[in-house]
Order: structure tokens, then C-alpha cells, then sequence
């Protein structure tokens, strides 16, 4: 199950974890060999609905226009379950239906870590 702050989401038809890792500061030392210090791994979250009911969508965009950073516990392929502080990069959605209320599809939501 996928929470943001205290909003549980529906399970997601796709949900890709990127960990990619941010070195510090890079040099050599007098035996030529790499020293790196402060290597640190951040994670990226794509996270796609193929179809949402338009109140869970308006809850969730509405707490992703927030501004500011906000918790999100996710599935992780290396730490099992995991909670991370993250942003905002993008979102989107596309309306399939509208018979008086708009029923959304293809929401995708791009989250970075802090």
C-alpha cells in the first residue's frame, strides 16, 4: 500500500523505483587510486493509475500542490517497505469520461526524493 502523509492510495497499475547514486566529493589519493566521500543514493518514484475516481484525484493533487516536502511510504525493490521525503517533479491526467463529472485516466505522478 502506497500512503502520502495520511492519504492511502489505490494500488497503482505501475510503480518504478530509479536509485541513483549521487557521489560527494571525487579525487585521488597520493597512490592513484579514486577516494569518494559522501556517496548517497536518491530515489525517483513513478507512479501511474490507468484509472482514478476524480475525488481520490483532486485529494492527491491538491496535497501534491502544496509546495512543500511530504513522507510517502512505497514498496522498494532493495529495502522492502520504505518511507522517504520527497517532492513534486510532475503530474498529469487526461479525461476519459465526463457525464456530468470527470472520471480521469492515464494519472501519472513523478515524485523526488530530498
Amino acid at each position: 500500500m502506497i500512503h502520502i502523509q495520511d492519504l492511502s492510495l489505490p494500488a497503482p497499475s505501475a510503480c518504478v523505483v530509479e536509485i541513483s547514486s549521487a557521489a560527494g566529493t571525487q579525487r585521488y589519493n597520493t597512490l592513484g587510486r579514486m577516494v569518494v566521500d559522501g556517496r548517497r543514493e536518491r530515489r525517483t518514484l513513478d507512479l501511474r493509475w490507468n484509472r482514478m475516481e476524480g475525488d481520490m484525484l483532486e485529494r492527491l493533487f491538491t496535497l501534491l500542490d502544496s509546495g512543500t516536502f511530504f513522507d510517502i511510504t512505497y514498496p522498494d525493490p532493495v529495502a522492502g517497505e520504505k518511507t522517504i521525503t520527497c517532492f513534486c517533479a510532475d503530474r498529469g491526467a487526461r479525461v476519459w469520461q465526463y457525464t456530468g463529472q470527470a472520471r480521469w485516466a492515464d494519472v501519472h505522478v513523478k515524485l523526488e526524493e530530498r
